[in-house]
């Protein structure tokens, strides 16, 4: 479909002036770490495994005859926590059985290892004795501690028999069991659209076995395994999940194990929203959701109470009505629920904190960069300087969302979906697409941003961040925090955060732009520069103009497409001049801002630097004069306006 290049300017402009975002984002109850690309296990220990062909895999198991151990570097949590919840994926080419594994840190040091239990590739598992100590107690698969911790280590060991096993993903969810559950959490979004997944309908109650009242999760998770493309019989599913231990089929670990084993991305999470939700339904993943409720908490649901029972998300109605298939239900043709929104937030993530199962095909579109910036390349470049330079096309910043494409060695092919590029219709915007450094990106559920950075640099719990790098930020008894990718709770001050959506009038929002901008004044030009650490033309129009809430595309040629024109009369500061060469008219490649009284403020090769001059000056020619489309210094000039 081809898209007016009017009606891609309004959606530029819709999260400054549109996009709303809830009245009070609620602070994270609960926090999910999930390591699957190869950076994620730089700093932890392995015995018996050797590196693996991302992404078939992160580790192999090197000598099959011998167990193999990962274990965790020390991972700092973003709040203190009292529970947790672990997770983890592998092959079994010719069978064999994987342990899990974690440690906490409180104020009275490092507790002993506590074991969730070993999972039979062949079929179930059993979880470990009971374990309880001074730190806590083990709770088959939770772990609930008496103080909370600010640390933890996880350690998973591999047994394989005949072939090499493989690791694909280690997972790790806390939960701080005190905050306070927020309505916020139910909230729905602005511009919220209903979905429907396709899955199959099976209800636990028609299998012909004398425990079929207690095998929700197998049912609940073989119609998520179906909606996957995958064969899932409920029953067969069951056997597989049985924890003997316990005699029950729905031991967390051993669920998501075994969708593991059928070459499943799968993980325990606890989610703190509907919302966040909604991010892995659009990316076609499988929500498996564990609620507890009383009597006629929720309404339409087939039991009238339930300490703990599993389901599958399916959907959203138009009114933000959660779809499910309940496996409950007595029979196929009424598995099918709709369960009101805030009901059902409350017996989900009040009530359970959002306990999941998280299953996917790909994990792709839950990244985020996690360096201060990544460097975008049109290719994987040499080791050379030179080639780096001429192979670079833009940058990421901090904490910007990325779509996995493919994987080259330590090179990975993206889509960054915050930056948008014409496509050669040249009417249609799209994520503009490159190769970055596998190792700088990490795991992150999208959320909303808050906030966005507006000086030249924030220092962030030992992190500095660029002008433009956008957030969720959380308001709270200690300020303002944020949580990215890849790290603990971000500690942000107030003076360095625009909070959004902003919707300034024009005349306040054109000096911001301009003083934004002045802050690159006499830096070197930097080409594909998107930081405060370089910039090139486009890159100091993109941040000057995101740091107030306005979205550009990346490059000038696309700025140029997305603006409008406007006579040089009527030009106002912080509007564009953009310019070709005279002999190649029809392709931009530069752009500047207005900065009034004749003035502009570009980035530029010319000088190598960023600089303010007039208009004169530049193009040898009298600004008074000036006419739109005219040619002055060897360059066909434009003045155009994204601002009303």
């Amino acid at each position: 479909m081809k898209i007016p290049i009017a009606f891609i300017l309004t959606l530029l402009l819709m999260p400054a002036y549109i996009k709303a975002a809830p009245a009070e984002a609620a602070a994270p109850r609960s926090w999910t770490l999930v390591h699957f690309l190869p950076g994620d296990f730089k700093d932890a220990g392995t015995k018996n495994f050797i590196p693996a062909s991302f992404p078939e895999g992160v580790f192999t198991v090197e000598d099959s005859s011998r167990p193999a151990v990962l274990t965790s570097a020390q991972l700092d949590a973003a709040f203190p926590f009292d529970e947790l919840l672990l997770s983890a994926d592998a092959i079994f080419p010719g069978g064999g059985g994987l342990e899990a594994e974690a440690q906490v840190r409180t104020a009275d040091g490092w507790s002993p290892w506590f074991s969730f239990g070993k999972f039979n590739a062949a079929g179930g598992g059993a979880s470990a004795a009971p374990q309880q100590n001074e730190f806590g107690a083990l709770e088959i698969d939770k772990l609930k501690l008496k103080k909370k911790a600010s640390a933890l280590r996880y350690r998973f060991t591999l047994t394989a028999a005949g072939r090499p096993a493989v690791l694909r993903l280690a997972a790790v969810s806390y939960t701080d069991s005190g905050a306070p559950y927020s309505p916020a959490a139910a909230y729905k979004p602005a511009g919220f659209k209903a979905r429907k997944l396709s899955l199959p309908r099976r209800s636990q109650m028609l299998q012909q076995v004398n425990y079929a009242g207690d095998i929700c999760s197998p049912v609940s998770l073989s119609m998520a395994l179906c909606g996957l493309g995958l064969s899932a019989e409920p029953l067969e599913t069951a056997e597989a999940v049985l924890d003997t231990a316990q005699n029950i089929y729905g031991n967390w670990f051993f669920n998501t194990a075994h969708a593991g084993t059928r070459g499943l991305y799968a993980f325990t999470a606890r989610l703190n929203s509907l919302e966040e939700a909604g991010t892995f339904l659009d990316a076609g993943a499988q929500v498996v959701a564990s609620l507890t409720y009383g009597p006629d908490e929720l309404k339409n649901s087939p039991l009238k109470k339930t300490k703990g029972h599993l389901l599958v998300l399916a959907g959203f109605t138009a009114k933000g009505d959660v779809i499910t298939h309940d496996p409950a239900a007595p029979d196929e043709g009424t598995v099918e629920r709709v369960y009101d929104r805030a009901q059902f937030a409350r017996a989900w993530l009040k009530n359970k904190f959002g306990t999941s199962y998280i299953i996917a095909k790909d994990l792709n579109r839950f990244l985020a960069v996690k360096e201060r910036a990544a460097e975008l390349f049109s290719m994987p470049p040499g080791p050379g300087d030179g080639e780096r330079e001429k192979l670079r096309e833009s940058q990421l910043l901090f904490n910007e969302r990325v779509e996995l494409l493919e994987v080259s060695g330590p090179w990975a092919r993206a889509r960054a979906a915050e930056q948008t590029s014409l496509l050669p219709d040249d009417k249609t915007l799209a994520p503009y697409e490159g190769w970055l450094e596998l190792d700088s990106l990490a795991f992150s559920i999208p959320a909303p941003d808050t906030a966005v950075i507006k000086t030249k640099t924030a220092k962030a719990g030992g992190l500095e961040l660029s002008l433009g790098v956008r957030l969720r930020v959380i308001d709270g008894p200690g300020g303002a925090k944020a949580f990215p990718p890849g790290g603990p709770a971000l500690n942000l001050s107030e003076k360095d955060l625009n909070r959004l959506p902003r919707k300034p009038a024009p005349a306040g929002l054109r000096p911001a732009i301009l003083e934004t901008a002045r802050f690159f004044l006499g830096d070197k030009y930097y080409w594909g520069g998107r930081s405060a650490w370089g910039i090139d033309c486009s890159g100091l129009v993109n941040l000057a103009y995101r740091a107030w809430g306005l979205e550009l595309p990346r490059n000038a040629d696309d700025q140029f497409a997305a603006s409008r024109s406007v006579s040089r009369e009527n030009l106002k500061p912080a509007d564009l001049i953009f310019s070709a060469e005279a002999s190649k008219p029809g392709f931009v490649n530069h752009v500047m801002l207005y900065a009034g009284g004749g003035k502009l403020i570009e980035a530029t090769g010319e000088t190598n630097s960023v600089r303010e001059i007039s208009f004169a000056e530049k193009f040898g020619a009298d600004f008074k004069k000036a006419k739109n489309g005219m040619v002055a210094g060897g360059k066909k000039i434009f003045f155009r306006k994204v601002i009303n």
